[in-house]
């Protein structure tokens, strides 16, 4: 159980947001991979967990948490599409105690929501602050004010509209429950607690948001016996649902849920689960017309386990999956793509290096449905970040390296993608003495 939880915990994911227009983007073969670049140069102490989120002009935010010899801060910078990077700024000055998990999502005018947990000296709390574009990073503030007991692993997501949702874990003291807020006409509003049984602990929430402010939650919860994945709906008019079980499987223990959805409002959830041998990866799909679907398998190679996965969404509603998966020897990059009025093709590989474990995909899609994956890859001797596209139409490219700082190994890699297919990673690294933020922009 603890291993599980532990992939869980490694694989907080950022939410990808869906921006820009529908059609082509310039070809492919004009963009490439820059020179990865050091986006923070505070050496007080090291940083870890970057998000990174892309408006629709090619303008990104990236936040992470950074120490400063005292505790744990919450940190961001501004790419320009022009500029580039511009001068990390730190995001909040409470300094009652450590900043963790900062997640971040922006919309297409370049206005965003970081969110983070973070103590005040006996319990963790969840804070957020604003980026208004041309105004800049607003002040911190506490968005749940139960003080009964801890809060943890927030995610985000906004529309172009700027309504934004937020999602937690919380302890009431004896289990953890799922809890949102929501941002809307400038304020954030009242946390409600969003699912009711009281069976086992609820966990590790994701959320997205469709064009007209109806929202989709998703977690991992035990009955008892095993975590099944559940899921509540908002609707932007009558507010929540009633959280529903989206999987009847209980062959084994169902993790690390993440959902995409459209602007339409149709939804694609994807998490993995033991059949009691290994863990496959499944899937199910959410119609704004009649809801949930049955959950299906979306891979059947049984080498080994398929674990963490990840999904992104364009705007016709055709999603793309990534997680990694074992073949006896090393873990692989694998992919399926979910086509509209079809259904998930067949997976397969996105990278073939064999020397050494590849792990932990994210992957992003922007509105035309072109997409880039970014992973952790071993070498024998370190790890780097590499990179695949996936091009509509042509299916996915050669997987390339990212980085050639050999210094010490780099990990945690988030990657966003804007309307006209640039996109930018962001990941952690070591110099041999700490860990730092580095980048690279493909356009």
């Amino acid at each position: 159980m603890k291993m599980k939880k532990l992939h869980v915990l490694l694989a907080t994911t950022l939410l990808i947001v869906i921006t820009g227009c529908s059609g082509s983007d310039p070809t492919p073969a004009t963009k490439s991979w820059g020179t990865a670049a050091l986006i923070e140069t505070d050496n007080a102490g090291g940083a870890g967990s970057p998000q990174v989120a892309f408006d629709a002009s090619g303008n990104a935010v990236a936040v992470w948490y950074q120490h400063d010899g005292t505790r744990y801060n919450i940190w961001s910078n501004r790419y320009n599409a022009v500029t580039g990077w511009g001068t990390a700024t730190l995001i909040e000055t409470d300094n009652a105690g450590n900043a963790f998990d900062p997640q971040v999502t922006i919309n297409a005018s370049g206005n965003a929501v970081a969110v983070w947990q973070q103590s005040d000296g006996t319990r963790y709390n969840i804070w957020s602050n604003r980026y208004t574009a041309g105004a800049g990073w607003g002040i911190a503030a506490l968005i749940e004010t139960d003080t009964a007991e801890n809060a943890y692993y927030p995610q985000v997501a906004i529309n172009a509209s700027g309504n934004t949702v937020a999602v937690w874990q919380q302890s009431d003291g004896t289990r953890s429950n799922i809890w949102s807020n929501r941002y809307n006409a400038g304020t954030w509003g009242t946390a409600v607690l969003i699912e009711s049984d009281n069976a086992g602990d609820a966990s590790y929430p994701q959320v997205a948001i469709d064009a007209s402010g109806n929202a989709l939650a998703v977690w991992q919860q035990s009955d008892g016996t095993r975590y099944n994945i559940w899921s509540n709906r908002y609707n932007a008019v009558t507010g929540w649902g009633t959280a529903a079980l989206i999987e009847t499987d209980n062959l084994g223990d169902a993790f690390n849920p993440q959902v995409a959805i459209d602007t339409s409002g149709n939804a694609v959830a994807v998490w993995h689960q033991s059949d009691g041998t290994h863990t496959n990866i499944w899937s199910n799909r959410y119609t704004a017309v009649t809801g949930w679907g049955t959950a299906a398998l979306i891979e059947t190679d049984n080498a080994g386990n398929a674990l963490i996965p990840k999904v992104a969404i364009d705007s016709f509603g055709n999603a793309v999956a990534v997680w990694y998966q074992y073949d006896g020897s090393r873990s692989n990059i694998w992919s399926n793509r979910y086509t509209t009025g079809t259904g998930w093709g067949t997976a397969a590989p996105i990278e073939t290096d064999n020397t050494g474990d590849a792990d932990f995909p994210q992957v992003a899609v922007n509105a035309s449905g072109n997409a880039v994956a970014v992973w952790r890859q071993h070498d024998g001797s370190r790890s780097n970040i590499y990179s695949n596209r996936y091009t509509v139409g042509t299916d996915w490219g050669t997987a390339a390296l990212i980085e050639t700082d050999n210094a010490g190994g780099a990990d945690s890699p988030k990657v966003a993608i804007d309307a006209s297919g640039n996109a930018a990673a962001v990941w952690r690294q070591y110099d041999g003495a700490r860990p730092n933020i580095w980048s690279n922009v493909y356009r």
